[in-house]
């Protein structure tokens, strides 16, 4: 009858009986067959397999990754474009009105050696001082954002205000509608960075970047200090409460840069040293 069978068939049936007869096997004998030296040569058997499955696994990972990246450098590339052009017409509008351009920030590398204060910190000590150039009034940033400024200045040392200070004060503005406001940290009823001085009737949204706007002769205008949390009618009813998230996370606080304070009007090459 098996001569009557497709060839298909028959190799089926083949491998059909092959395999059964594989599984009797394995069932009679398979107490005595060493159960390590099965899966040491499972292991080498299928150790290929599992390099090539691996191999094509990070390939396929770093080809979304390669698009991805592609993605964001065209993105990245008009962006830098349209932000080059904006300043164009940014420099051509203040010199038809008579106002000096901003000036070239320059960023002295420093790193973070401690922190001090309880239970938030208030200071921070850098590795960088007048050795380094470091100023009282210096401005102090990361790569996020504003850290706060330059309080006490030693040879090779520096104290750094952070923002958490109770006692400190930014006078800060958000980005695309210029409502003004002064940076402050309050410590009742929680921890928190708020925005104050800032009429009800400005429009603020939940998400807007929020800018130092250099009417405090501090700090420079324009760097980031961090996103409206949170929106809140003030006590007296007449303000908001702006709860804003720092842009400079305490938590990853390490490498920041020291930017020399603005300069004073009037007194070309002079730094703030309040």
């Amino acid at each position: 009858m098996g001569g009557f069978l497709p060839p298909a068939e028959r190799r089926s049936g083949v491998l059909l009986g092959l395999y059964a007869t594989i599984a009797l096997l394995l069932m009679l004998t398979g107490d005595r067959i060493p159960q390590s030296g099965l899966r040491g040569a499972g292991a080498w058997l299928f150790a290929p397999f599992d390099r090539l499955v691996l191999v094509v696994d990070r390939v396929g990972a770093a080809w979304r990754e390669n698009e991805r990246l592609h993605e964001r450098i065209t993105r990245l590339e008009l962006e830098v474009t349209r932000l080059h052009q904006a300043g164009v017409e940014n420099l051509r509008l203040r010199d038809s009105l008579g106002l000096p351009a901003y000036r070239t920030l320059t960023l002295r590398r420093a790193e973070v050696l401690a922190l001090a204060g309880e239970p938030v910190p208030t200071s921070a000590t850098l590795s960088a001082g007048a050795l380094q150039g470091v100023k009282v009034g210096d401005a102090v940033v990361s790569n996020d954002g504003l850290v706060g400024r330059v309080g006490e200045v030693y040879a090779g040392l520096a104290r750094v205000i952070l923002l958490s200070d109770p006692n400190s004060a930014v006078a800060c503005e958000v980005e695309s509608t210029g409502v003004q406001g002064v940076l402050r940290f309050f410590t009742s009823p929680r921890p928190q960075l708020l925005l104050t001085g800032v009429p009800m009737a400005d429009t603020v949204r939940v998400g807007q970047v929020v800018l130092t706007s250099g009417l405090s002769l501090r700090y420079p205008r324009g760097l980031p200090v961090g996103r409206v949390e949170r929106l809140a009618r003030d006590l007296n009813g007449l303000t908001r409460e702006i709860e804003v998230a720092p842009a400079a996370r305490r938590s990853r606080l390490r490498h920041v840069y020291v930017v020399p304070g603005p300069v004073l009007p009037g007194a070309p090459g002079a730094e703030v040293v309040r």
